[in-house]
């Protein structure tokens, strides 16, 4: 569960690079989409390997410090619907690029960009939904009373 706990970490802090909007080449809300999807990609690229790497190290047995406990049902469903909104965001804008849209310099780029971005979310919804299950079976084995049977007075 560590993994899935460091990668939603690093798959949710890809949002840091989102200042860099300044890639937006036309006017709209189209434009403005596919340059939040440009630097959450970007951003993902530096975090995740980052985040997975403070993961590992974390697990290994040269940290003195006890393991992280398993994520709770909180990061599953913020990257649950993280990863639903980039996904869904993404398939708007690749829709987009199919049009042949004006004011974009490389279309088939752009879709790549777009498409990675799609892989992105459903990586994200993935990773959440395994959380998610993993803490609800979790607290219903924690739940689990045993049945007290009547005695004989």
């Amino acid at each position: 569960m560590l993994f899935s706990r460091f990668l939603a970490i690093g798959l949710l802090s890809g949002v840091a690079l989102l200042p860099l909007l300044w890639l937006q080449r036309g006017d709209g809300f189209e434009h403005l989409r596919l340059a939040a999807l440009m630097g959450l990609d970007i951003g993902q690229l530096f975090t995740v390997p980052i985040a997975l790497v403070v993961g590992a190290w974390k697990a290994s047995f040269w940290n003195k410090r006890p393991r992280p406990p398993a994520p709770g049902s909180v990061l599953g469903g913020i990257t649950f619907a993280f990863g639903a909104l980039v996904m869904t965001q993404a398939i708007a804008t690749t829709r987009w690029l199919r049009g042949g849209p004006s004011g974009v310099g490389d279309p088939d780029g752009e879709f790549v960009i777009a498409m990675l971005a799609v892989l992105s979310g459903g990586v994200a919804l993935l990773v959440g939904t395994v959380i998610l299950v993993k803490r609800s079976i979790t607290v219903k084995r924690s739940r689990k009373v045993g049945v007290l049977t009547p005695t004989g007075q």
